[in-house]
């Protein structure tokens, strides 16, 4: 008879758990194109050109969620992804939109989606469930135009949402990394 054990990863000296999302594990991307197409690889997203990815260094986790279109299949807003990031006893919820040039459009799907959905208050509970880090929320968007500050200001306050950045991305640059901006 096999014997099964709990995936486990050390942190900083002390035993922790993997990142474990129940039934949300099918949205987890897992390769180019799997389990959605919005998944560019394991750890990151591509929607109509615009990319974004997190790296990650030795003793740390992660994984990229699929919100628009696999957690989340309804009409009402959702932006299109989410990392999760532990590092030591810091954990990261990084939600990511992937939009043109609809700036305020942009702001609204991340608001939603952190202040109205259940999926992610449940993933929420899943991620820091017997964790005794500190959890932070935060929130990108990976666009082809960068707002000025002002611009910015008056969104943020409009949604009652601090964005984290707002990364640019072009087929022509590198893909932006996440992980610099934290």
């Amino acid at each position: 008879m096999p014997a099964y054990t709990t995936a486990c990863v050390i942190f900083n000296g002390r035993i922790g758990r993997m990142i474990d999302l129940a039934h949300f594990e099918d949205c987890v991307c897992i390769a180019n194109g799997r389990p959605h197409g919005l998944c560019q690889g394991k750890l990151s997203f591509e929607e109509k050109g615009r990319k974004v990815k997190l790296s990650i260094r030795t003793g740390e986790e992660a994984k990229a969620i699929v919100i628009d279109g696999c957690i989340c299949t309804d009409n009402d807003s959702k932006c299109d992804g989410l990392f999760l990031f532990r590092q030591g006893n810091k954990n990261w919820m990084i939600l990511v939109e992937l939009k043109g040039t609809d700036l305020d459009r942009a702001f609204g799907q991340l608001a939603y989606t952190r202040n109205n959905r259940r999926e992610y208050s449940r993933i929420r509970g899943l991620f820091m469930q017997n964790q005794t880090g500190r959890l932070y929320e935060v929130a990108f968007i990976v666009s082809n135009k960068i707002p000025d500050k002002n611009e910015l200001q008056k969104l943020e306050n409009a949604h009652g949402l601090r964005l984290k950045a707002c990364l640019h991305s072009e087929a022509t640059k590198p893909i932006p990394d996440i992980r610099e901006n934290l």
